[in-house]
């Protein structure tokens, strides 16, 4: 009943307010000026960004580096494998001294995934990727340690240039997902405890292309 009144009350004084006619004016502002500064060099503010939230960010000029740098990761976390659904990230990797798996049989026991992105947002560390790609949704969530190939191309200041690029590729046939990853899954809901790999990997590796 209490809350009753309350309400009624409240809606009393609008509608008297609006009678008699007050106004309250929005002070004038620029919806169109970025709240942060546009970073002078994209790339490195990427790397720092994501570096400072536990990402790992690789840039390689070469395939040979590229390849490199895979293998160690897979020696490091005691794997001979990748897991990969990409057909053309397949063919980049052929020549490695591990094994790339794509079978469903082999998707339970993966420990390291690789997939490529849309973009990459630099203000924030975020890499953005869609349902469009062959790696779809799951491969953004299920591996342990998700590698992602990238070029310095792909890279942008802020979240709404991916959205206005996004508009202008896919158009009217838009992905039913796009994901904004920042930093490897994490969760401190439990008494405030943080826990790594909550809800997806608990490593993420970023690959850039410097020479693309």
């Amino acid at each position: 009943m209490d809350s009753g009144k309350s309400r009624e009350a409240i809606l009393s004084k609008l509608k008297k307010s609006l009678e008699e006619g007050r106004g309250y004016p929005v002070p004038p502002h620029d919806i169109n000026t970025p709240v942060f500064p546009v970073p002078k060099n994209l790339l490195s503010t990427f790397s720092e960004e994501l570096t400072a939230i536990g990402g790992h960010v690789i840039c390689h000029d070469n395939h040979k580096e590229l390849v490199a740098h895979i293998e160690q990761i897979c020696e490091d976390y005691g794997t001979n494998q990748v897991y990969c659904l990409d057909t053309a990230i397949q063919r980049q990797l052929a020549t490695a001294a591990f094994d790339v798996k794509s079978g469903g049989e082999d998707f339970k026991a993966m420990q390291v995934g690789v997939t490529a992105c849309e973009f990459l947002i630099a203000r924030t560390g975020t890499v953005v990727v869609s349902s469009a790609h062959a790696s779809g949704r799951k491969m953004n969530v299920f591996p342990p340690v998700h590698i992602v190939l990238a070029k310095a191309s792909q890279l942008v200041a802020f979240a709404e240039d991916t959205l206005e690029l996004l508009e202008k590729r896919y158009s009217d046939d838009f992905p039913s997902l796009i994901s904004f990853i920042t930093g490897a899954s994490r969760t401190a809901d439990i008494e405030k405890t943080l826990v790594m790999g909550a809800h997806g990997p608990k490593e993420l590796f970023v690959f850039i292309d410097k020479n693309e």
